[in-house]
């Protein structure tokens, strides 16, 4: 009874850190879904008070019952054990250090850029996904809202945008970008290298 409990204990972490991992390959998308995500969170740290609560009280009647069980049967169920809770420090450490290093973003991207470098290689198309507003151009694994060719240097494709305010703070991929920013996107921009001359960038007026 016990091991089924770290068992779906152990399930619905991993379902957490997936969805984590997943949402981290879209630049912006943890901050444009906030609220659904604080939801989310503040729901599964009820469902888990409530889950350890009743692991609690599990665990300490099954202790006492164990101490009846046949010498083989017990030792197998402590063995059970700790392997589910390895399990579950490795899925939490292999999650940290996947969001830590952006691995599911660059593996995403590096599957997406051929379609941003076959827009960038024609010209009629560049400048009509750049003159577009919104653009709504599926790019890959990416839906790109809006384009901008930055006189200075720099080709930033936006894929997500979130409001606060009368602030507006956008995200998305840049090729080549300058030294001094973003004139469209907004005056304070931070770049993040991901793969060759393609950076992540994040930009607005209030970061």
């Amino acid at each position: 009874m016990l091991n089924r409990f770290l068992l779906v204990l152990l399930l619905t972490c991993q379902l957490i850190c997936l969805g984590l991992l997943w949402i981290s390959c879209f630049p912006g998308l943890i901050l444009s879904s906030l609220f659904m995500i604080l939801a989310i969170v503040y729901v599964c740290a009820i469902l888990f008070v409530v889950l350890l609560i009743i692991g609690i009280v599990v665990i300490v009647r099954l202790r006492n019952r164990e101490k009846f069980l046949p010498a083989h049967l017990a030792h197998q169920t402590k063995r059970d054990r700790r392997k589910l809770l390895l399990t579950f420090a490795i899925t939490i450490g292999l999650t940290a250090i996947l969001l830590k290093t952006n691995l599911p973003q660059t593996v995403t991207f590096a599957l997406s850029r051929p379609a941003f470098e076959a827009v960038i290689a024609d010209a009629d198309k560049l400048k009509s996904i750049c003159n577009s507003k919104p653009t709504e151009q599926q790019l890959g694994f990416y839906k790109v809202i809006e384009c901008d060719r930055d006189s200075r240097g720099g080709i930033y494709f936006s894929t997500g945008q979130y409001g606060f305010l009368f602030d507006s703070f956008y995200f998305g991929f840049v090729y080549q970008p300058n030294p001094y920013g973003s004139q469209h996107f907004g005056t304070k921009v931070y770049e993040y290298p991901i793969i060759g001359d393609w950076h992540e960038f994040k930009a607005g007026n209030s970061f």
